[in-house]
């Protein structure tokens, strides 16, 4: 069984458009399943202010690049009529239908899926985009087989998406796995949500800049802490080992509570695992209730950059 998927990953500031090939070779064995290739990819960065429209027209215009990439002698438009579904993740909340709120451009009520469908004639599939990850994760990475566990977005916000008894708990509202507005510091610094001391406004790329600028009085991306870091400067290792201690924290108090087999971490931040790692996992042991939870692996996504691409193909095919 072959399904060919429009990926359409939406970030917080950027987009990605990929033809997805998704096969299943049919075996019911353990360890067989479903397996992905990435045929064609095209990303671009998005603008500060967005519209419906705007992000109608990014995806128009990557989906027919990455059309291209693969169309042979075909046209593109041709080429995105093989295709079988169409999977979006989104930044924010959302349902089966609507993109409900969007943290970083404030769009809101928007019915994405009817309008991609009249776009390009396929059934779309819309989903959180830390949910999205986590059911591709269960599928296609480290948590094959894995019933219980938790998926951790660490980028420009913090995301989660909790897997419980092998589907995605949603809550009373479809809202679950907001770990990124734990409140980790009294008083800290203000998050987009309007409350201070969010795990988010803490720990996320700008949280990282923030602190760093705090002991430097420098203001720098948090990919370039990371770069000083690993060439020793104290403050750049400090800001990672206090990046650390609080993830590890606060990872510890939601496994107290969930009791999952594994917690897995991606996104841009957790690139610097070698950084912040260490120390995440001495806090996350010493706060963890041990004879409960001694078990649970912590490690980074096996998906890689393209774990929310991924989480899109899935989202079609997924049971």
């Amino acid at each position: 069984m072959k399904k060919k998927i429009l990926a359409i990953d939406i970030g917080g500031s950027k987009m990605l458009a990929g033809i997805v090939e998704m096969s299943r070779d049919g075996n019911t064995e353990e360890g067989a399943g479903w397996k992905s290739m990435i045929l064609s990819a095209a990303g671009e960065s998005l603008p500060a202010e967005m519209t419906e429209e705007k992000i109608l027209e990014k995806i128009r215009t990557l989906a027919a690049s990455a059309a291209a990439q693969i169309a042979g002698t075909a046209s593109e438009k041709e080429t995105l009529q093989e295709i079988d579904a169409v999977g979006v993740t989104i930044p924010g909340l959302a349902d089966e239908r609507v993109w409900i709120y969007a943290p970083f451009s404030g769009i809101q009520n928007f019915p994405i899926a009817e309008a991609l469908e009249q776009e390009f004639g396929r059934p779309v599939f819309i989903e959180n985009d830390v949910n999205a990850c986590a059911i591709a994760e269960g599928l296609l990475g480290a948590c094959r087989g894995v019933r219980d566990f938790i998926w951790l977005t660490i980028s420009n916000g913090i995301g989660g998406g909790v897997v419980l008894d092998g589907r995605i708990y949603r809550g009373a509202k479809g809202f679950s796995g907001e770990f990124g507005h734990l409140c980790v510091a009294e008083d800290g610094e203000l998050c987009g949500c309007g409350k201070r001391g969010c795990l988010e406004a803490e720990c996320a790329g700008p949280g990282i800049s923030r602190f760093y600028a705090r002991l430097t009085g420098e203001k720098i991306p948090a990919s370039e802490i990371a770069e000083r870091a690993e060439a020793g400067e104290p403050a750049a290792l400090e800001t990672f080992r206090r990046e650390g201690k609080v993830l590890g924290r606060a990872l510890a108090n939601a496994a107290n509570i969930l009791n999952p087999a594994r917690i897995i971490l991606g996104g841009g931040v957790a690139r610097a695992w070698d950084l912040f790692y260490p120390t995440l996992e001495e806090t996350f042991r010493k706060d963890i209730f041990r004879r409960a939870n001694e078990d649970v692996l912590i490690e980074r996504t096996a998906l890689g950059y393209e774990a929310a691409l991924l989480g899109a193909a899935v989202l079609p095919i997924a049971d």
